[in-house]
């Protein structure tokens, strides 16, 4: 396994960087969730509906500095 050590500005490690294809093998023995996708899934169904709330006039539509601050 490849690991990385993250270290803060003592040299206290902090955290462990694991490589993507590694993960998603612990992922798939552990049988856990791949959460992007969900996260994704749930992000797209909410920009859904708010296009739908714009379109019906129930909300206004986000002007452009206000779109890239929620970026």
């Amino acid at each position: 396994m490849n690991l990385q050590y993250l270290a803060d500005h003592t040299g206290s490690i902090t955290g462990v960087f694991i490589p993507i294809q590694e993960w998603d093998i612990i992922r798939e023995k552990l049988h856990l969730p791949d959460e992007s996708k969900a996260l994704h899934r749930q992000e797209l169904l909410e920009a859904f509906e708010e296009v739908k709330l714009i379109r019906e006039g129930k909300i206004s539509k986000p002007n452009l500095t206000d779109f890239l601050n929620e970026l």
